[in-house]
Parts: C-alpha cells; structure tokens; sequence
C-alpha cells in the first residue's frame, strides 16, 4: 500500500499537465503582444538616436571642414550632401519625414532649425540648434 502512494506522488496526471499547459498558453497571448510592442518602440527610438546622431555628425563635418552640407528627407529616406554632391543615404524602418531640406552652412549650424519626425503613431519636432549645441532638443510630441 505505501509503495502505491509513494509512486503516485512522484509525477503528474495529465489533467495537470493539461492545465498547466493551458495557462502558460493564455499567458504568453496576453504577454506576447505587449512584448513585441515594446521592441517597436525600442526600435523605433533607436532609429531616432541614429538620426540625431547622423544630425550631430554632419553639423561638426560642416564646421570641421568649412563647406556646406545638406540633409533631405522624403517619407522614410534621408539623402546627405555636400556642396549638392550627393555622399550617403539611409532608409529608416520606424521614422518617417514630410518632405524637407535643412542645410548647415559652413559653421556647422542649421537651416530651418526645426526638424519634423514622425515615429510610429506621434510626431515629434527637433530643434535641430539645441541637438548640436547639446541641449535637450524634444520640442513637441502630437499624438
């Protein structure tokens, strides 16, 4: 009798098995979602990083080099030139752009001052002036 009870309690029946399985299942469809969300947006903001960062690049090349550049950005391109020399081009996934040139003159500043981003469902405006001199330059954020 003691042999029985002691093998039963070793393992599990398959109706615990079953549940088990089931929560773990409606778990991970109300998690899942969420999860790959998160990972969007992480992106996302990423892409925006990378586009500040390219911002900042070409204003100290402008400066360094005391020749004008120029970015133009079309929905997800932005095109980078050099005295109307064509350089680079990068295409985002995330970020988008109305259509827009912005110039930095030979001192490395900005022409307009403002850039418009649209990222995932907002839009954001960048005060371009504030991003090189190293302020915080998140103007707006329009959902």
């Amino acid at each position: 009798m003691r042999y029985r009870q002691r093998q039963r309690s070793l393992g599990f029946t398959l109706i615990e098995l079953i549940i088990v399985m089931s929560i773990m299942t409606i778990v991970l469809s109300l998690v899942g979602p969420l999860t790959l969300r998160m990972l969007d947006r992480a992106q996302a903001q990423s892409e925006l990083i990378s586009l500040k960062n390219s911002v900042k690049k070409v204003s100290y090349i402008a400066f360094a080099s005391a020749t004008k550049h120029s970015f133009r950005l079309e929905q997800d391109q932005v095109s980078i030139y050099k005295s109307d020399t064509f350089q680079k081009r990068a295409q985002f996934d995330y970020l988008t752009f109305p259509s827009q040139t912005i110039t930095f003159n030979s001192r490395g500043y900005p022409n307009p001052e403002i850039l418009n981003v649209r990222l995932l469902n907002r839009s954001e405006k960048i005060n371009l002036f504030q991003l090189i001199e190293g302020v915080d330059a998140k103007i707006t954020e329009k959902r």
